[in-house]
């Protein structure tokens, strides 16, 4: 998974074929089928991967929370600031931009059903049941994917603190209208 992880952020998912992750990993083309699965495969296992690791760091800052609206806050400027500094997603962001909002917050897919389920199950407290949470991630996914193939300097989210201030101003009431 690391030398499919280093071709994507070399030259982007769409770019790469399996054969450069199998030279990158030093194994030949059939035993990377064998042992991984098709690109398809690959690129599933390398997004879980990265994902998961996101969601152990995010639990660590977030359990702390007394609330789901800080929770809320604070994942958000926690998910645009990894947005910022991850080597893979500025690779999505640089070589596959089309894709990217489509693949990757694609709602009609498990992937970003499970992803839903997740984030709201780390939010959710007792003013703000799973299902509400669901509603708001729902629609504030679709905002991050925007800011993040469209900054916009009229509603800026380049440092912590101006994310911050958007999950207030924004979010915040989204998670309000959605209980």
């Amino acid at each position: 998974m690391d030398a499919a992880r280093e071709e994507f952020v070399a030259h982007g998912i769409a770019r790469t074929a399996v054969g450069d992750i199998a030279r990158r990993a030093g194994v030949s083309r059939p035993t990377l089928y064998r042992k991984c699965g098709d690109k398809e495969d690959i690129v599933a296992a390398v997004l879980v991967r990265e994902t998961t690791e996101f969601f152990v760091r995010a639990q660590a800052v977030l359990a702390p929370l007394s609330n789901a609206e800080d929770r809320m806050v604070e994942a958000f400027v926690m998910g645009m600031r990894e947005a910022r500094h991850h080597p893979l997603v500025a690779a999505l962001k640089e070589f596959d931009s089309e894709s990217f909002s489509r693949n990757v917050f694609d709602v009609n897919t498990a992937g970003y059903q499970g992803l839903l389920a997740v984030i709201a199950e780390l939010l959710s407290d007792d003013s703000y049941p799973v299902p509400a949470v669901k509603r708001a991630l729902d629609l504030a996914l679709r905002l991050t994917s925007t800011f993040l193939v469209n900054p916009s300097d009229l509603l800026p989210t380049d440092t912590d603190t101006n994310t911050r201030e958007f999950a207030i101003r924004y979010l915040l009431p989204l998670m309000r209208a959605a209980r």
